[in-house]
């Protein structure tokens, strides 16, 4: 093949949006990307995603990237959000919905859990017991559409069921693996005492593969379908956060927060990360890319999400939105507002993330009298998001230290970014990377790339003593609702984390 016409195609399928990029490799360039809105059922609270037009979205863009490659695409590289997936049966038909990972349907199974039983699966998985995580999903789709486990029923997370359907191959990525909630984390295989524990069949988890081993030719039915080259393969990157990682060389030492609708701190360790401030704290341990690297992840449920709530709340376009922002931050910072005279709100709008994650936690806001206004709200929407930020940073080793790199939407606010760094008392490094997943997947499949991968703008804010000495005040309000928010749910409400 003419190595000037070699093309690799990337998807990146995330919570909102899925985007498709086609590469060229000789030169690195972008030919072409595509994106559709991630197709959504939501009925009464519960969400899947739609997994018929997913499919067909994905298999159409294909299509019309390979004609635009004229055959020439040699690879296709898989990342996704990373705890949802589905049931298959042995013929590869699913059982049941495709269940979105941030879908509380098996939270049963979670809270008749004992204190032993929880500890127990922290420290084996890495994970805190959470119905985010697959086994949960998995015991609820027994419940509903597994009449009796069968020979060759399968579970594979979103990115591998797409990798299956384009090569009849079952298996799965260690990242992806790490958000099950059935991976022995140490000794890197699926844990008998797990599955036994749940009472779902140890046989229904594949083959756990890490990094280019997970590689795989498309099926010749499919490379003649989509007119490929009959030698394309198919590879899964992994978890798009730690996809993401890999674009702006996450070193160990260094907090990377990506945000998106939820929000997320990832560290990165040269051995087992669980200790006793991650079982505090709830932090969820995993394998990296490399699958010789461990992780630390901590997320927050409503980054994202509260600014599309406070927009959807009061009917906000996106101009007004952003114009909004940009008043705020001029107030802010020029010292015309003071942080102390606004509201609070603790942002559990879906929950609580660590060191509750609570999925009951309700959201909280104190201070409204007469005379708030909306941009108020906004402003205390921004700052509980990243109060929720410092609460999770306090928990990291070293973090204090540590260079906090920033990816995702939150680089073109300049109102939270700011605030992390006045709240955090930091330094904070917004690098815009424009799609961060989609690069460090392709960087996944392709490490020798790492020099021609354009270097990220980066963006530099600092705190001001002034204005961290009121957050301070106001941190300690907020720490003070938190406590008590927090005893009254587990209390009161009888609910369970």
């Amino acid at each position: 093949m003419d190595k000037s016409k070699r093309c690799v195609v990337v998807l990146d399928m995330g919570t909102t949006n899925c985007k498709m990029t086609l590469y060229g490799l000789c030169p690195l360039r972008i030919i072409h990307t595509e994106k559709f809105r991630t197709p959504k059922r939501c009925i009464d609270n519960r969400i899947d995603y739609a997994a018929e037009e997913l499919w067909q979205n994905i298999w159409d863009l294909l299509g019309r990237l390979s004609e635009l490659s004229t055959g020439h695409i040699e690879k296709i590289v898989l990342a996704s959000v990373g705890e949802m997936g589905v049931l298959i049966d042995e013929a590869g038909h699913r059982i049941g919905p495709m269940i979105a990972w941030n879908d509380s349907r098996g939270a049963d199974y979670i809270k008749g859990l004992s204190a032993e039983q929880r500890l127990a699966i922290h420290k084996i998985s890495g994970l805190p017991p959470h119905s985010n995580y697959s086994l949960a999903k998995i015991k609820w789709l027994e419940a509903h559409y597994v009449k009796q486990w069968q020979p060759g029923m399968c579970w594979l997370n979103l990115p591998n069921y797409i990798a299956f359907l384009l090569t009849g191959k079952r298996q799965m990525e260690y990242t992806l693996a790490s958000r099950t909630m059935a991976l022995d984390l140490q000794k890197g295989c699926w844990s008998h005492r797990l599955t036994e524990l749940f009472a779902v069949p140890y046989e229904i988890f594949p083959e756990i593969v890490s990094g280019n081993a997970s590689e795989i030719k498309l099926a010749p039915e499919v490379a003649d379908s989509l007119h490929m080259d009959p030698e394309a393969c198919v590879l899964v990157a992994g978890h798009d956060h730690m996809a993401g990682s890999v674009a702006v060389h996450l070193k160990p030492g260094e907090l990377l927060n990506s945000t998106g609708t939820t929000e997320g701190i990832l560290c990165l360790k040269s051995s087992y990360p669980i200790g006793k401030a991650e079982l505090q704290a709830k932090l969820a341990g995993g394998r990296y890319i490399d699958s010789a690297i461990y992780t630390v992840y901590g997320s927050l449920q409503a980054a994202g999400l509260s600014f599309e709530w406070f927009q959807k709340t009061y009917n906000c376009t996106a101009e007004k939105f952003n114009r909004a922002l940009s008043r705020l931050f001029a107030s802010y910072t020029s010292g015309r507002l003071d942080p102390r005279q606004k509201p609070v709100l603790i942002p559990h709008l879906n929950g609580s993330g660590s060191p509750d994650k609570n999925v009951e936690a309700k959201g909280l806001l104190y201070g409204m009298d007469a005379h708030t206004t909306d941009m108020d709200i906004l402003f205390a929407v921004t700052q509980g998001v990243c109060m929720e930020l410092k609460q999770l940073c306090r928990y990291y080793e070293g973090a204090e230290q540590s260079v906090i790199k920033v990816i995702g939407p939150a680089i073109r606010n300049d109102l939270w970014l700011q605030l992390k760094a006045d709240v955090l008392g930091r330094e904070i490094l917004a690098l815009d990377i424009p799609e961060a997943v989609s690069y460090g997947a392709l960087l996944a499949a392709y490490p020798s790339l790492k020099d021609e991968i354009p270097a990220a703008a980066v963006r530099r804010f600092f705190p001001d003593e002034k204005r961290v000495a009121y957050l301070d005040e106001v941190w300690q309000c907020y720490r003070a609702f938190y406590d008590a928010k927090i005893h009254w749910e587990h209390g009161t409400m009888r609910f369970q984390s």
